[in-house]
């Protein structure tokens, strides 16, 4: 079940783009509006990808998908707030109050997702910006799961009108509340940053804190953490996880870590021989 979790989430909103396109060429209108409801189709079914690996028992592959749901809808609803409220709009009335409203804390849910950093760009493009703007737009173009030739539409959010952003709000606000009624964010303990998409560059982090300090199996741990968070599909960092605990002699998340990882990846040389040293067999 090996999955490479930024391509599979790419895949649901490109597929979701791509038949709003095709079925939205009824005018301007329709066409722009078309377009935002077709990357909120896309972050659904990615909470319905979460909700369909929480039946299977995989919970951290489930607040995966949660998680790249909530930072996305979250995001692009923080947005469409900052747009109203450029166009001299007053908050809803039931509206944003205690739903995430700073860049940051939205991007923490799952650092996987470009949409924090392209709609944070959006909002610095509307108020002239240019610099703060183009620098977030390269902290998105740098995550292969931002699509440069598809995602630039989500420009034509500064086109909308105050009653389409109104009507777009609703729609966000309505998924993030089946999201989060499912699903608790938790503190990502580790910073935002341009590269945190990828799980390789965090675990080359986590090899160079090791090599830095053998003993540091704390420090080398929260990069292989912040590696399965954005990437909990592949067997390598719940090894890595497992053993760092094993260091540290905290057996129940050794034994955590090795239930979750053969499940995902049940061949895992690794893994295997790390449930051998469990149950009594040679040392990994």
């Amino acid at each position: 079940m090996r999955t490479p979790g930024w391509r599979f989430c790419a895949a649901l909103l490109l597929s979701a783009f791509c038949t709003a396109a095709l079925a939205g060429c009824g005018g301007r209108a329709r066409e722009v509006t078309k377009i935002a409801d077709a990357y909120v189709g896309g972050f659904t079914a990615l909470y319905e990808q979460g909700n369909r690996y929480a039946e299977q028992g995989l919970q951290l592959q489930a607040d995966y998908a949660y998680g790249w749901a909530a930072a996305s809808a979250c995001a692009m609803r923080c947005a469409v707030d900052q747009l109203l409220r450029l166009k001299g709009e007053p908050p809803a009335a039931d509206g944003a109050d205690g739903r995430p409203g700073e860049w940051d804390a939205i991007a923490a849910m799952n650092y996987a997702s470009p949409y924090p950093w392209y709609f944070e760009g959006l909002v610095h493009s509307a108020q002239d910006q240019g610099e703060e703007a183009r620098a977030c737009y390269e902290k998105a173009l740098l995550n292969p799961a931002f699509s440069a030739e598809h995602d630039e539409a989500l420009s034509t959010l500064l086109v909308l009108s105050a009653e389409e952003l109104a009507q777009l709000r609703d729609s966000l606000t309505a998924l993030e509340d089946a999201i989060f009624a499912v699903y608790a964010p938790k503190p990502a303990g580790y910073p935002r940053e341009a590269m945190g998409f990828s799980d390789r560059y965090l675990s080359a982090l986590a090899r160079e804190s090791l090599q830095a300090n053998p003993e540091d199996c704390r420090g080398a741990l929260r990069h292989y953490e912040a590696a399965l968070r954005v990437n909990p599909f592949e067997g390598d960092y719940f090894a890595a996880c497992a053993l760092m605990h094993l260091q540290m002699e905290d057996l129940d998340r050794v034994f955590f870590y090795v239930n979750e990882g053969l499940f995902v990846d049940p061949g895992h040389e690794g893994l295997r021989r790390i449930a051998q040293v469990l149950n009594g067999g040679e040392e990994p």
